[in-house]
């Protein structure tokens, strides 16, 4: 009795957790793809790139934005104390501006110098491990013309090979980025990311000191977050031509070393919305865990988690398969399920990481 209780108290996050991710996948079905119309712009636009030991990737990154189609952009690369050759291969671009720091100074910091260097009213972030099509600027500023937003999240996908490892990193980041669409798409911004974040000069001037420095991570959240707050317009670009490649991480304690430092700022996080989600995503995943694990002295408990688990999975399962066309991310039962059966165990290993050692820019 007191097994079917519980299961009914805990069936209620996972309802919520249901009803959240319903709102999400009408917001991305119900909101047209952006299309594109072929007229002319002269909106300033500035490239920043924060790189720190970027040798192996900053090539192929400035090779893609030199080829945008957009003409009237600069690009800026923030060389912070690299020691591998980054900035040599930037000088090899003559057109790129270089702003080479001395020793690391940060993401937060490196970035204020290269913004504070732009001259366009447009400013579009990147980051040095990322490709991306031709049309990929013009379409951004496609979207700021037309919409004049103080900010524009625009999509993420993660490239992956034929290891299980990075494409179980792809559908989980798929699982982030859409969660991001959907969110901003209903006008209720959660999440964005820096690989692929667009704003005026002016919102920045506004927020840019509202990053929270104490954390090494998060410029683009505390960003978001500040904008939102004084009710800046904040808008997301469905468009395929706006979408960027990041790579997966190569191996697991590289792995665990990024979501620790995604993990290390969520307590700097003071907006309702995004505390809500965060506690709601955490309790619907590990629920179930709990169940299961209680069942090594009780098998009701083993049965009941279960079903939990599987009511769960189930929601993630259909909410993906609205977004893996538009990523380009195969889904399948041979990768969804070791996630899904991970997934809470690795939640719980990050929270626990990201509070316990202190995480550095690297």
């Amino acid at each position: 009795m007191v097994a079917e209780i519980l299961f009914f108290l805990c069936l209620f996050p996972i309802v919520l957790y249901g009803i959240f991710l319903l709102r999400l996948g009408k917001g991305w079905l119900s909101h047209p793809v952006f299309e594109e119309k072929p007229t002319p712009y002269s909106i300033a636009v500035s490239i920043v790139v924060c790189a720190r030991n970027e040798s192996t990737h900053i090539q192929q990154l400035l090779t893609c934005l030199s080829a945008q189609s957009y003409i009237h952009k600069e690009i800026i690369v923030v060389d912070d104390g690299s020691t591998d050759g980054t900035a040599n291969i930037v000088l090899t671009f003559p057109h790129v501006k270089l702003v080479s720091l001395a020793e690391g100074v940060g993401k937060k910091k490196a970035l204020r110098k290269g913004i504070e260097s732009a001259t366009g009213e447009f400013i579009v972030c990147t980051d040095a491990d990322c490709t991306m099509g031709t049309a990929w600027l013009e379409t951004l500023v496609q979207c700021f013309d037309r919409q004049r937003p103080d900010m524009i999240i625009a999509p993420v996908r993660m490239s992956y090979n034929k290891t299980l490892f990075q494409r179980m990193q792809a559908v989980e980041f798929m699982s982030l980025t859409a969660s991001t669409a959907g969110a901003a798409l209903i006008e209720h911004p959660i999440m964005c990311n820096g690989a692929n974040l667009s704003f005026t000069k002016k919102a920045w001037s506004n927020s840019s000191d509202n990053l929270m420095d104490k954390f090494v991570s998060g410029d683009d959240m505390f960003l978001m977050e500040s904008i939102k707050r004084q009710g800046g317009k904040i808008v997301y670009i469905k468009s395929e031509k706006a979408l960027v490649t990041t790579l997966p991480n190569p191996t697991l304690p590289v792995f665990f070393q990024q979501r620790r430092r995604w993990v290390s700022k969520s307590s700097g996080y003071t907006d309702r919305e995004i505390q809500f989600t965060a506690l709601l995503v955490v309790f619907s995943t590990t629920i179930p865990l709990l169940f299961l694990l209680f069942g090594f002295f009780n098998s009701h408990f083993f049965l009941l988690g279960l079903i939990l688990w599987i009511i769960k999975s189930s929601m993630d399962w259909t909410f993906l398969h609205l977004f893996r066309s538009f990523f380009s991310i195969p889904l399948s039962l041979s990768i969804f399920l070791p996630l899904a059966i991970l997934y809470p165990f690795y939640l719980m290993l990050t929270m626990i990481l990201g509070k316990m050692k202190k995480v550095v820019w690297e």
